[in-house]
Parts: structure tokens; C-alpha cells; sequence
């Protein structure tokens, strides 16, 4: 588990947390937003650490006391990570987490609840909650998580102090993935360049699971180019079976396309997400013209919004890939 002081990139934040801690004004709520992947979990739990550290280091966790290990181990009494149950989080899991909230700490200091993906809360969820948040406890703490806060309500966005979390850029996450993980420069240039500035997309990419799926997205766009319509379906139909490996084909089609269009309009090689493929951009980029190539990168973005907002995964992907083997004149 990381400190506040080591956390790469986010330094705005950062700074505003650990005033915060060290000042000792902290809000009730807050609301953590930003691009899937790119650390808000992670400065989360490191805020609420230095929070229940018994002897923080200005505004930052010790490390070394009996509540920044019960937090290292996820076994701290008064702090609560609520999950999603399948898709949602559900009115009876706010209920009972807020059944907790008007008794004391069990360690006499805050209570702190933690919700990764508050857009997936209910509406009966939600307004369950905003009565607490509205009159909390004075030691209770609600942290929520979100990438997409226009799906939450107004009334909760409103009695929370909103702090935004941008991606991370690529040669800050490059230094920190170098420093911390004992790669090369050479090594981390890459997974920043691919990641979009999300340091979980960027260690997954390290560990070598992007590997296969940037590979499968560079088949998949050649595909698409020389595709007809049946061909196209049934690509729509085996990348939909799996809706979060869809996402994050989408996410590498669009660097694929990017890089085309960068290679047409400057013929350089130094702003490639996909420097190891240049000598397949440099042909590919020959089929395209700079207008197509900006329509497919909008319309690979504009499917992906819609997967994420909930929508049919294999029918967003069969009209964008009929619009990308060329079935329609405009994208």
C-alpha cells in the first residue's frame, strides 16, 4: 500500500490531502473523480490511512503504528470498502453500512466508508444515503469513487468536496514506473505511451497481459478494414463476449487509429503510441485519408461511451464495426 508521498502524478491532489491531514479540517464527504484505472482507489485508501494513523508525519501516514498496519492488511475495524453486488450497489448495502455510522469508532477516531464506483448505486441507494450526508456523524467520513459523476445524483454531488483526478502524463508516469518498479527508461516508455495515463492500465501492461489484447486489436483492425458485412458481425459477436475485454480493445483501437493519423499528417515516429509498429503504421496509414481516420476515432470513442454507460455491448459493436468496414459513407 502506497503513501500519500509516494503516489505517481496527481500532485494537486496530493498536496490538497495531506494539508488536510495536517491541518485537521476535513470534510465529511469527498468525491474522488476521474478516467477509470488512473489511482483514485489508491490515494483513497492512502487518505485514509494518514486519517487513522494515531501518529501522522505531516498530513501523511506513519507506517509504523498499530492502525496504519490494520489498514496495510484490510483488516482496520473502522474503515469499510463497499463493493458493487453484480452490476449495482443496492439500498440494503448503504442501509447497512449507515446502521454503523451513528455508533463510535471501535478505535476511538474515524469511521471512514469507502465506495469505489459510486455511479453504480441505485436511486433508492443513493437517496438512502443522502441523508446521511446531508447530517453526518462527526467522526463518520464518506469517500466515493467515480468515472463517470454526471450518473450520480445532484443533491450528492453537491454535499461533496469534489477533488479531480487527471491522467497521469506519460513521462511522469514513465519516471514513476522506473523508480518504483526498477525498469528502465526504455522499458517504461512504452506502457505510459499505451496507457492513457492510467498507472492500472500501465502495470498491466508490464505484466504482460496488454500484450495479447494490443495484438488482438491490431488484427482486429485490419480485419475491419478489408471486412464485409457478415465478416463484420461476427467480429461485433466475438469481441462481445466479454464486455470489459471489448472496452479495452476499443481503448487500443483508438491509439491504433491515432497513430495512423499521426504518421499521415507528420510521417514521425516519436509521437507513436505503437513505436514497435511503425513499419505496419507506415502501410496501414496509406489506406486512410486524414478526414476517415478522424471519423473512425470518434466513432470507436463515441461506442466505447455508450459500453460504458451501460449499453447492448454487442449491438454498439456491430454498428460501429459496419461503419468501420466501410458499410456506411459517414461515420
Amino acid at each position: 500500500m502506497r503513501f500519500l508521498r509516494e503516489i505517481i502524478g496527481h500532485r494537486p491532489v496530493i498536496r490538497t490531502l495531506l494539508n488536510t491531514v495536517a491541518s485537521g479540517r476535513v470534510a465529511h464527504a469527498y468525491l474522488f473523480t476521474g478516467p477509470e484505472g488512473v489511482g483514485k482507489e489508491t490515494v483513497a485508501l492512502a487518505f485514509a490511512r494518514a486519517l487513522l494513523c494515531s501518529r501522522p508525519v505531516d498530513g501523511d501516514a506513519c507506517g509504523l503504528c498499530r492502525e496504519c498496519r490494520q489498514v496495510e492488511h484490510h483488516n482496520h475495524p473502522d474503515l469499510c470498502v463497499l463493493q458493487p453486488d453484480g452490476n449495482t450497489i443496492k439500498i440494503e448495502q448503504i442501509r447497512a453500512i449507515l446502521r454503523r455510522a451513528p455508533y463510535r469508532s471501535y478505535q476511538g477516531g474515524r469511521k471512514i466508508f469507502l465506495i469505489p464506483g459510486a455511479e453504480a448505486m441505485t436511486a433508492e441507494a443513493a437517496n438512502c444515503l443522502l441523508k446521511t450526508l446531508e447530517e453526518p456523524p462527526g467522526d463518520t467520513l464518506f469517500i466515493l469513487l467515480s468515472a463517470r459523476p454526471h450518473a450520480l445524483l445532484p443533491t450528492v454531488l453537491s454535499r461533496c468536496q469534489r477533488c479531480t483526478f487527471q491522467a497521469i502524463p506519460a513521462p511522469e508516469l514513465a519516471a514513476g514506473l522506473a523508480a518504483l518498479y526498477g525498469l528502465t527508461e526504455e522499458e517504461a516508455h512504452l506502457p505510459a505511451l499505451l496507457s492513457g495515463g492510467s498507472m492500472g492500465k500501465a502495470l498491466a501492461c508490464i505484466s504482460g497481459s496488454t500484450g495479447d489484447t494490443r495484438a488482438e486489436a491490431g488484427r482486429l483492425a485490419l480485419s475491419l478494414g478489408r471486412a464485409g458485412p457478415l465478416e463484420a458481425l461476427e467480429l461485433a459477436e466475438k469481441t462481445a463476449e466479454s464486455r470489459d475485454r471489448a472496452l479495452c480493445l476499443l481503448e487500443i483501437l483508438i491509439c491504433w487509429y491515432r497513430d495512423l493519423l499521426i504518421w499521415l499528417e507528420s510521417g514521425e515516429t516519436g509521437f507513436l503510441y505503437n513505436p514497435d509498429q511503425s513499419e505496419e503504421i507506415r502501410r496501414e496509414a496509406g489506406c486512410y485519408d486524414a478526414r476517415r481516420l478522424v471519423e473512425i476515432i470518434e466513432a470507436i470513442g463515441a461506442a466505447k461511451n455508450k459500453i460504458e454507460a451501460n449499453a447492448n455491448t454487442r449491438l454498439a459493436l456491430e454498428a460501429l464495426f459496419l461503419r468501420l468496414a466501410g458499410l456506411v459513407a459517414t461515420v
